[in-house]
């Protein structure tokens, strides 16, 4: 039999093995003034001092968000919906930044018009980490 001393030896050893969990702030999160248009983007950098997470999916109450991604193909720009089971990775010890010309928040059937000043939220859905709501910023058309 062992003694309890040795087992809290083995599973303080299994503890330190095990990684850390995901330790996330997202912050500067910023979009567009939208005019009369219908559809918006979001952009967020989250930093992580933890183990890795995905970012999933994200909500927004001001409009149907998902996330999208912009890719070169043959000289082309082409942007495409990234499914919630494919997910953005967030590294370990990282930085996942959503930008323009890359990995974005595209919010379609916005309620109505963004401008410069405006402040909306999003939630960001993340595997581990769970929900985490962001405050945007919505900033000039031409910034």
């Amino acid at each position: 039999m062992l003694k309890p001393s040795l087992i809290a030896i083995a599973l303080a050893g299994v503890a330190a093995c095990s990684p850390a969990g995901p330790k996330l702030s997202v912050h500067d999160g910023w979009s567009r003034a939208t005019g009369q248009a219908e559809t918006a983007a979001a952009y967020v950098t989250i930093d992580n001092q933890g183990g890795a997470d995905k970012l999933e999916g994200v909500r927004s109450a001001i409009g149907q968000a998902t996330l999208h991604e912009n890719t070169m193909d043959g000289g082309v720009m082409r942007m495409r919906p990234i499914d919630p089971g494919e997910g953005l990775v967030v590294p370990s010890n990282g930085t996942l930044r959503l930008a323009p010309a890359g990995a974005h928040v595209m919010i379609m059937g916005v309620k109505k018009p963004l401008k410069a000043g405006d402040r909306f939220d999003l939630t960001l859905l993340f595997d581990k980490a769970g929900p985490r709501k962001v405050s945007i910023a919505v900033k000039p058309a031409g910034e």
